[in-house]
């Protein structure tokens, strides 16, 4: 488990792709190869954090991908709790129960939307690459089809059936993981939403809004 507390954890794992601000907890299951780059803010101290090793006794009821989780106010509050244990105490009776409640809290917990699953298709695997490194890139459906040597139709269906999305969608959600990241670099919403391809700032402040619950301003704050 990656749990940032300031500043954002990229992680990649199992043909997954997460942006981890605060308030989220990324998920990967027991001996799944990941790769994690954090991503700190300029103008204040870089990340902060933690990670959790379970046992794989422990992991059942966990989903079997990897994934991004959001955490409760009480999830939270009981990792600040048992992060304040003293380092290589084992926990007494009563931090076994708060570990095993806080374990509960996060098998229940709802996906975060902000979640992208990396297609498998060779060339489908090429252009989400392109997408999500470029996500301002306004490259169309059908110069995407025409580029891969495929019908729109088939682009379409083998996209959806791959990711569960479909390619504006897709493209949509690994905006809003680049502009997390520009964000929490210091970067001006403003800039932001420019650099991300969107015709007007308040379009882009809208679907922040819309998907996380909040402002970029109040993000990046």
């Amino acid at each position: 488990m990656y749990i940032p507390a300031q500043g954002v954890i990229l992680v990649e794992a199992g043909g997954n792709r997460q942006v981890l601000p605060p308030g989220r907890l990324g998920w990967i299951p027991p001996l799944m190869p990941h790769a994690a780059s954090v991503h700190g803010n300029t103008l204040r101290p870089g990340l902060a954090g933690h990670t959790i090793h379970l046992a794989p006794s422990l992991c059942v009821g966990f989903p079997a991908q990897s994934l991004a989780l959001r955490m409760s106010p009480l999830a939270v509050s009981l990792m600040e709790r048992m992060f304040r244990w003293p380092n290589g105490t084992p926990p007494d009776a009563a931090g076994l129960r708060l570990m095993n409640v806080f374990l509960d809290e996060m098998r229940a917990a709802a996906p975060d939307p902000l979640h992208l699953v990396m297609p498998r298709h060779p060339r489908l695997l090429a252009m989400a690459a392109t997408i999500a490194e470029n996500p301002a890139d306004e490259t169309d459906l059908d110069a995407w089809a025409q580029q891969l040597g495929w019908s729109r139709r088939s682009l379409t269906r083998h996209f959806r059936n791959e990711t569960g999305m479909s390619v504006v969608a897709w493209r949509q959600v690994a905006r809003l993981q680049k502009g997390m990241e520009l964000l929490n670099g210091g970067a001006s919403v403003t800039t932001v939403a420019l650099s991300l391809g969107y015709d007007s700032v308040s379009s882009f402040i809208a679907l922040f809004r819309r998907i996380l619950g909040t402002t970029p301003a109040r993000f990046a704050a």
